[in-house]
């Protein structure tokens, strides 16, 4: 092998060698002297290589020796008083390397899968006989003996490995899980749903399924604690288990699609949002003239937040096609069923533009929380009627709203409005085969079973907030001010 291509490897390269020097001195200054070390070495030997096959071995070979001389180097540079207790350089230099042995071994023995792992730990370390770790894990001997070779040998290849975490690891993605269920409340799976880790799975086994041992790489986590994680995710079905891998089999709300879908939406449907709100500030005068509370208050702007934010309200109610539920869990002999999806990082609800609590394109918290009340406050009608009460943080906005009578609403979209309301709702139902022809396309086929059960109820509802965004980029509507609630609209009997 010439130096030239030897140096070619060694740069491909470089960065391992780092991060096992590092490993090894703990220091980025003296990893970068030994990794400098290891190089110099490589090249000055890489000429007796015949073929470049061998070059991987040897490398990992002389960064070996040239480690062993670089203990050397360092113990004669300091100093200590000696006993005839203390142990020579080579004594020292095989601790080391004892000690580096055991931390691997230890190392893979955590990413070993249950069955293995039990009878590997029982043998080894407890010392139990064959016949009685067969007795202790309802095993025959013949399968603890089967165990321990296959353990052996998975042992021996993963010590022989570098091992590199993934970034979840140490940088854990933001992930929810957004669900409705009907039935006894569960402690236990809302515990589920608001840890960290368990999100992480099914982020890491969402596009392809994984064994214990990669998502115990990919996530740091020793195979003994994700054991349970996954049982508990299989039980509540969010993910499924494919001989040793498991995949992900709920609907995730990617970034990915998150970016195609908006895209897709900016590009076909904002001149139609537009054309809505400009229809109703046209037929303001006899809107106004229906008589509703508050007729005469409020300024054409925010009357139209809230007549456009009730007519988005009302077409996605009739549009979305409903959710079907599905069994998620059991409580007193009983199946609780509900709809579970999850959603990563630059999801439809954070995002400034576009998320439903932004509604208005509002910069206040009291407007964006006002906003996303909205959306759930036109069921309680006693309620949105007198007047909310946010709390010591949020004003009382009481009046701040206009108010309708059942039959004054029906004469806003199917009288004055029916026309423009239809064409609404003919967005909306496109809008939501795109949503979830569009979800399809970016999920496995593990979850299209449960798209198809949940879409495009899901879809839609998490698209809400578009249409105030797509209102506000097109001049249609302007966003409010501080001290307006826009998006509300109440009614009475």
């Amino acid at each position: 092998m010439t130096t030239q291509r030897a140096g070619e490897l060694v740069s491909e390269n470089m960065r391992t060698l780092y991060l096992w020097s590092l490993h090894k001195t703990s220091d980025p200054y003296k990893a970068e002297d030994l990794c400098s070390d290891i190089i110099l070495a490589v090249l000055k030997s890489a000429p007796n290589l015949k073929c470049d096959d061998a070059f991987f071995g040897f490398v990992w070979k002389v960064a070996a020796n040239t480690y062993k001389q670089y203990l050397r180097k360092i113990s004669k540079s300091e100093t200590a008083e000696l006993d005839e207790e203390t142990a020579d350089q080579a004594d020292f230099e095989d601790d080391l390397e004892e000690k580096e042995r055991e931390n691997i071994l230890r190392r893979e023995l955590a990413f070993l899968s249950e069955k293995y792992r039990i009878c590997t730990v029982a043998y080894y370390y407890e010392r139990m006989p064959i016949r009685d770790i067969a007795e202790k894990y309802g095993l025959t001997t013949q399968t603890v003996k089967f165990n321990l070779f296959q353990s052996r040998k998975i042992l021996k290849e993963g010590i022989a490995m570098e091992r590199q975490f993934g970034e979840k690891s140490f940088n854990p993605q933001p992930f929810k899980f957004r669900y409705i269920f009907n039935g006894d409340y569960n402690n236990a799976f809302d515990n589920l749903v608001t840890r960290k880790l368990p999100g992480q799975i099914l982020l890491s086994a969402y596009y392809e399924p994984m064994t214990v041992e990669q998502l115990s790489v990919e996530l740091g986590i020793a195979s003994v604690y994700l054991e349970d994680e996954l049982d508990t995710l299989l039980r509540y079905n969010f993910i499924k288990q494919q001989g040793k891998k498991y995949q992900t089999c709920i609907p995730i709300f990617t970034k990915d699609y998150n970016e195609d879908i908006l895209n897709a939406l900016n590009e076909k449907y904002p001149s139609r949002v537009k054309a809505f709100v400009d229809a109703a500030r046209e037929k303001l005068p006899e809107i106004r003239k229906i008589g509703f509370d508050g007729a005469d208050k409020f300024s054409d702007n925010i009357l139209l937040w809230d007549i456009f934010a009730f007519a988005v309200m009302s077409g996605t109610q009739q549009t979305d096609g409903g959710a079907k539920f599905r069994p998620m869990y059991r409580v007193g002999g009983k199946d609780v069923t509900g709809i579970c999806y999850g959603i990563e990082d630059k999801n439809l609800e954070s995002s400034r533009d576009y998320g439903t609590i932004c509604y208005a394109g509002s910069g206040t918290a009291a407007n964006q929380k006002a906003t996303w009340i909205l959306f759930w406050a036109a069921y309680d009608r006693e309620r949105f009627v007198n007047g909310f009460d946010f709390g010591r943080e949020e004003p009382n906005i009481k009046g701040n709203y206009p108010i309708f009578t059942e039959e004054q609403r029906n004469q806003l979209l199917y009288g004055i409005l029916g026309e423009e309301f239809n064409a609404l709702k003919e967005m909306m139902t496109e809008i939501g085969k795109l949503a979830t022809e569009t979800l399809k396309d970016r999920s496995p086929d593990c979850a299209a079973e449960v798209i198809d059960y949940h879409c495009p109820h899901i879809v839609m509802w998490n698209l809400m907030g578009w249409y105030g965004g797509a209102a506000v980029k097109t001049g249609a509507l302007e966003p409010a001010g501080e001290d307006e609630y826009p998006g509300f609209l109440g009614f009475k009997d």
